[in-house]
């Protein structure tokens, strides 16, 4: 299970995941360089050296940092405890509160870093951390129904199948239907949970 700080942070064996900082700069350039080939249709595309300036560091940082003062979305890197590598990322996005108390989970592991069992650690850090710490209800995962590879690690932490939204995702220059997958508080063994109106 995670060990929540005080701060937008949170431990695992092998990682802390944490929010981006204005030091990160070299890590996040050097994560991006380091990546292989886009390997599969799922894999992110490459980032090209000159998209990876401080300026368009810190654009993403302002970016980042408005949307957790929003409470919209909150981005953190995976950062490796023993090296201080940035190994990809983990976004809880479209955050809902009042009544509803949800959100959507996203993750990547840079493709040098895969088969190692880093995105299973990592989400289900991420999992405790939105429901222990973020105080969430309900976590959905919307996920391209053919991704076999992310669909497993989803169904392995306890996510169940709902159903398919259709034209869910703009990207390609086509809509895409997604699977969905949610988690609830209960399923992760914490109960007794209320909303708060004004939360």
């Amino acid at each position: 299970m995670a060990r929540v700080g005080s701060k937008l942070e949170f431990q695992t064996k092998r990682f802390l995941i944490r929010t981006y900082r204005a030091s990160d700069y070299a890590k996040w350039k050097s994560a991006h360089l380091a990546m292989f080939p886009k390997q599969n249709e799922f894999d992110q595309d490459l980032k090209r050296a000159s998209e990876l300036t401080r300026e368009a560091f810190q654009k993403l940082l302002a970016q980042q940092e408005i949307y957790r003062k929003q409470g919209l979305i909150y981005h953190f890197g995976i950062f490796e405890k023993r090296t201080g590598r940035l190994m990809g990322y983990v976004l809880l996005a479209l955050v809902m509160r009042f009544n509803v108390q949800s959100a959507r989970i996203s993750y990547a592991i840079f493709n040098n870093y895969w088969k190692h069992g880093y995105g299973k650690e990592a989400v289900q850090a991420s999992i405790d951390f939105a429901f222990r710490r973020l105080k969430l209800h309900r976590l959905e995962a919307e996920i391209l129904p053919h991704n076999h590879a992310s669909v497993a690690l989803v169904r392995g932490l306890r996510f169940q199948f709902e159903g398919v939204r259709r034209g869910a995702v703009y990207f390609n220059r086509r809509w895409h239907d997604h699977s969905v997958y949610a988690l609830l508080a209960e399923d992760w063994g914490i109960r007794g949970m209320r909303p708060s109106i004004f939360s």
